[in-house]
């Protein structure tokens, strides 16, 4: 009989009345046995005695260090961290540990606004997408905010392929700048290109940048196309398929307006969308006009 045993029974106490069985231990922090059983092989959280059958025994003194772990655990802390502040556990560490955490948590808030934002662009480029049927072919004037794109100039004849891999040069370089391309892609024409036998020279694919972006200026690439009004059309069609773009240059010059800068060819639902036989993407042309 162990000594703890002994001076409980010369107290004229039982075990139980003084030590916490592993599941009355894990029962109080709303925890299972088999969590308790991993903290004793790690060295987290270890029990005050073990019998001779090797049941594990909790001392009532113990239940605040486990509160303490079961805190931090459900703060986001990793165990090791835990491990680490429990076996050297001071005011100063406590403060320590917590500040650092903090300002993993601020980080992790910034990262998920992110993605939040980039699920409400994507959810708002959807969302316009379901309303376009009425307006098929038909120019509309929209009014857009200043907007900042990554432009890059294709390479060679505009085909379907090079507008692909020009796309993804952009997004992967965005990626490494941890900017989720959620807010539009397509296809930038240049306005000097318009009176040019080959109206798509110099043209170039453009990914957006999430209005949020910080620190745009260390981003290559980078282009703005101003605020003010579009004269919109959306089209089936795929950037190469220039007889759309030419009906809504006629419209602009019948309507006395002209053209006030680069035409952006968005692209609003690409060919996932659609079955095998759909090869072309739904696209809006955007011409900014001044009178």
């Amino acid at each position: 009989m162990c000594a703890i045993m002994q001076l409980a029974q010369r107290k004229g106490e039982r075990l139980v009345e003084r030590y916490l069985s592993i599941g009355e231990m894990a029962e109080i922090h709303n925890l299972t046995r088999q969590t308790l059983i991993y903290y004793d092989k790690i060295g987290l959280f270890k029990p005050a005695y073990v019998d001779e059958n090797g049941y594990r025994y909790y001392s009532s003194y113990q239940i605040p260090f486990l509160r303490e772990i079961c805190f931090f655990k459900a703060a986001g802390i990793k165990l090791e961290d835990i491990k680490n502040h429990i076996n050297k556990r001071d005011l100063q560490t406590a403060i320590s540990l917590l500040e650092y955490h903090k300002r993993f948590i601020d980080k992790e808030i910034e990262r998920l606004m992110s993605i939040r934002e980039s699920i409400a662009n994507r959810l708002a480029i959807y969302e316009k997408a379901s309303n376009f049927q009425e307006e098929l072919s038909k120019p509309i004037i929209e009014t857009f905010p200043e907007r900042h794109v990554v432009f890059l100039p294709y390479n060679g004849e505009l085909k379907k392929q090079v507008l692909h891999l020009t796309i993804m040069q952009i997004w992967n370089a965005l990626s490494k700048h941890e900017i989720m391309p959620s807010a539009g892609f397509g296809t930038i024409i240049k306005k000097e290109s318009l009176c040019k036998e080959n109206i798509l020279e110099g043209a170039g694919a453009y990914v957006a940048i999430p209005a949020r972006t910080e620190h745009i200026e260390q981003i290559a690439n980078v282009m703005t196309l101003p605020a003010g009004e579009y004269v919109c059309m959306y089209k089936y069609g795929m950037p190469y398929d220039t007889h759309f773009l030419y009906n809504l240059l006629s419209w602009v010059k019948e309507n006395h307006y002209q053209v006030a800068g680069d035409i952006v060819d968005a692209c609003i639902l690409d060919t996932t969308f659609y079955d095998k036989d759909t090869e072309v993407d739904l696209c809006q042309l955007q011409i900014p006009i001044k009178k």
